[in-house]
C-alpha cells in the first residue's frame, strides 16, 4: 500500500505518451535529447487502471533508489487523483519526491489535465514535468526553497505477478497493489537543492497504487538490499471495510535469492498473516501448515517522512515513511505439522523503506 483528467486526455493520451518517445522531457536533465525506450514490457496490471465512473479516484507510481555508499535514499511518485470530469472530490496530478538524509520533501501539484497514462504497462506522463516507465523515469519538481530533478534508467527489473492473487482485478475495491518492480538496478542522476548525486547499478523498487481512497490504516515494508545476492521482499497489510465492518488483511512477497521462486503469503489466499505496527517499530508473521515467514522491522523514529496520501479531502499527511529502516526476515520450513521447522532464508537489510500509514 503506497503512499503517494479528463475524458478527453484520456483518449488521446496514449497518443502524447507515445510521441514522448520520440520528443525526450525537457526537464530530464542534461540529456534531454535521449530517447526513451521504444518498447516497454507488458503488464496490464501496472497500467492504468481508470474506468470513467470510480469516483473518487486515484492513481500512483511509486519508485524508490538506495545508495549505500552516500548513505542516501530518494523516492518518486507520479500520482493522478479524481480523473472523473465535474467530480466534486479534488483533482490535480501531481508530483512528488523526496531525500532520506534530509527528510525534505518536494510536492508539485498540476492540473488534472496532465496526467497521462498508458494501458498494458507502465508509462505515464505528468504533462512535460515527469515521465515514468518500468525502464526508465525522469522528472522536475520545485515547490518554495527546494527542487529536485531526476533521470534514471531501471535495468533487470522483477515483478511480483498477480501480487493480490484472485482479488487482482476484482472491481470495487477501496485500494488495490501490484509490485511492478520487486527488485531492479537502477542508474543514474538526481539533484536535489542544487546537489547532484550519480550512481551506478544501486537497488531500486517499484509498486503502484490505485482505488477509492487509502485504507483507514496500513504498513508497507520493503527491502531489496540484502547480503543475499538477489534476494527482495515486499509485504502490506492494511484494514479492509466488510460491509459495516473492517478486517484486517496482509500479502508477503519474497524472492530468497536470485532465481530462485518466489514465496508469497497472503490472507485471501487462506494464510494466517497477524502484524503490529507503531511509529518505528513493525513485526508480521505469515503461516500455513508447513511453512512461516517472520518479519521484523525498524526505524529511528525521528528520522521518517510524514508524506501525503489520497484521502477524500485530497492529499493529506497520512503516512509516516523511512527509506532508511532495518528489515529482518526468516522463511522456515517443516515436513509435516508434527515435525520441527528448519530455517530455509534468514537475512537482514538495512536500507528498506518501511510505512504506517493512519
Amino acid at each position: 500500500m503506497r503512499s503517494w483528467g479528463t475524458s478527453l486526455a484520456r483518449l488521446v493520451a496514449p497518443c502524447l505518451v507515445a510521441l514522448c518517445g520520440v520528443f525526450a522531457l525537457g526537464c530530464a536533465g542534461d540529456a534531454p535529447d535521449r530517447p526513451w525506450p521504444a518498447e516497454l514490457p507488458h503488464n496490464p496490471e501496472d497500467g492504468d487502471h481508470f474506468d470513467g465512473v470510480a469516483d473518487p479516484f486515484f492513481e500512483g507510481w511509486y519508485h524508490k533508489v538506495t545508495i549505500p555508499q552516500r548513505n542516501e535514499a530518494f523516492f518518486f511518485i507520479y500520482v493522478g487523483i479524481d480523473p472523473k470530469p465535474n467530480s466534486k472530490y479534488p483533482a490535480e496530478a501531481a508530483l512528488y519526491c523526496g531525500r532520506a538524509s534530509t527528510l525534505e520533501t518536494v510536492y508539485g501539484a498540476y492540473p488534472v489535465g496532465d496526467y497521462l497514462p498508458a494501458k498494458g504497462h507502465q508509462d505515464v506522463q505528468i504533462g512535460a514535468a515527469g515521465r515514468a516507465t518500468a525502464l526508465r523515469i525522469a522528472g522536475a519538481v520545485e515547490h518554495g526553497a527546494h527542487s529536485c530533478s531526476w533521470d534514471i534508467d531501471l535495468a533487470d527489473g522483477v515483478a511480483w505477478p498477480r501480487t493480490m492473487g484472485w482479488l487482482t482485478g476484482l472491481s470495487g475495491l477501496e485500494t488495490n497493489w501490484t509490485v511492478g518492480g520487486l527488485t531492479a538496478r537502477a542508474s543514474g542522476w538526481v539533484e536535489f537543492d542544487g546537489e547532484r548525486i550519480d550512481f551506478t547499478d544501486q537497488a531500486s523498487y517499484h509498486d503502484h497504487n490505485w482505488g477509492t481512497i487509502f485504507p483507514s490504516e496500513w504498513v508497507w515494508l520493503q527491502a531489496n538490499a540484502f547480503s543475499t545476492d538477489g534476494a527482495a521482499l515486499a509485504a502490506s497489510g492494511g484494514s479492509v471495510p466488510l460491509g459495516k465492518t473492517e478486517t484486517r488483511a496482509a500479502m508477503i512477497g519474497l524472492r530468497p535469492g536470485r532465481g530462485a521462486e518466489l514465496v508469497t503469503f497472503r490472507t485471501q489466499d487462506g494464510d494466517d498473516i497477524q502484524w503490529q505496527a507503531e511509529k518505528g517499530q513493525w513485526s508480521m508473521v505469515g503461516a500455513r501448515s508447513l511453512e512461516r515467514i517472520t518479519i521484523e522491522a525498524s526505524c529511528e523514529r525521528d528520522a521518517m517522512f510524514h508524506l501525503l496520501a489520497p484521502t477524500l479531502q485530497g492529499m493529506k499527511p497520512r503516512a509516516w515513511e523511512s527509506l532508511q529502516g532495518t528489515i529482518t526476515v526468516t522463511l522456515e520450513r517443516r515436513s509435516s505439522e508434527a515435525a520441527a521447522w528448519n530455517t530455509v532464508f534468514a537475512d537482514t537489510s538495512g536500507s528498506a523503506g518501511v510505512e504506517l500509514g493512519d
